[in-house]
């Protein structure tokens, strides 16, 4: 008989994490959480076969029709990741981590067309109302990237997070369009400001790929207080991050072969 832990696992944290994120106190606490749901997938799928997992997966959203509906369509989303990550893992791990993104930006996106989304993330957006896909998609980017990653400390069956890498052209896209935003008007500029949103989605991600490939060389102390300057203040990592990413497309760091 087949370990059934794994999937009792899947759905118990799929479930907890998907009430967790409806609740406006306990969202943030949901939502990191729900960056173990694809992992869990993915180990559950390997040890105790796809049937059992897929059925977990499906009880989960069941429950969570009952208990919480508003959150179905982003978990569901966010169990699709497991299967997603499988499928294009011999593409390599900046593909896997750009299509996992892709999928997270469509429910997104299909979300605000069926349901709306809420109160305060359209206050949030209505200056951005000509640029929100693009934030959808630098936000899933950047979600799918550490689940991705957790998948790689869980589960152990897709290729390392770390040699994430995106060639030239995305320097290119990044120096053009903010070149375009400071020169253009109208829609050229707005079509500028999107494409300089998801180059710095890309280089965002190419940058905490070459981060997390460092880190564990880090001493103790200093991986004590590098975690604590990220916990402290997140938007400092995302553009140290950004940063990491266009210098390592110029000095190649981690010296991979160029694509």
């Amino acid at each position: 008989m087949k370990d059934l832990k794994p999937p009792v696992a899947l759905f118990t944290l799929t479930v907890g994490s998907g009430l967790m994120m409806g609740s406006s106190s306990l969202a943030p606490f949901g939502l990191g959480l729900s960056l173990f749901i694809p992992a869990l997938f993915i180990y559950s799928h390997t040890h105790s076969g796809s049937a059992a997992t897929v059925l977990a997966s499906a009880f989960a959203v069941a429950a969570l029709l009952f208990l919480n509906r508003t959150v179905v369509l982003d978990v569901t989303s966010i169990l699709l990741l497991g299967p997603v990550y499988l499928i294009l893992k011999k593409l390599g791990p900046a593909v896997a981590i750009i299509g996992g993104a892709l999928l997270l930006t469509a429910v997104t996106a299909l979300e605000e067309a069926v349901i709306g989304l809420p109160i305060e993330v359209k206050d949030q957006l209505a200056q951005l109302s000509n640029y929100r896909y693009s934030v959808y998609f630098l936000s899933s980017a950047l979600y799918s990237t550490f689940a991705y990653g957790a998948v790689n400390w869980l589960a152990k069956e897709l290729p390392p997070v770390t040699e994430v890498r995106f060639g030239f052209w995305s320097v290119v896209l990044f120096t053009v369009s903010a070149l375009a935003i400071l020169i253009g008007k109208g829609e050229l500029k707005v079509v500028a400001v999107n494409a300089l949103l998801f180059s710095i989605a890309i280089l965002t991600v190419q940058g905490i790929s070459l981060f997390l490939h460092f880190f564990p060389k880090f001493s103790t102390t200093w991986k004590l207080i590098t975690g604590l300057l990220i916990f402290i203040f997140p938007p400092g990592f995302f553009l140290t991050a950004l940063l990491l990413g266009l210098l390592d497309q110029k000095f190649n760091f981690r010296k991979t072969e160029r694509r």
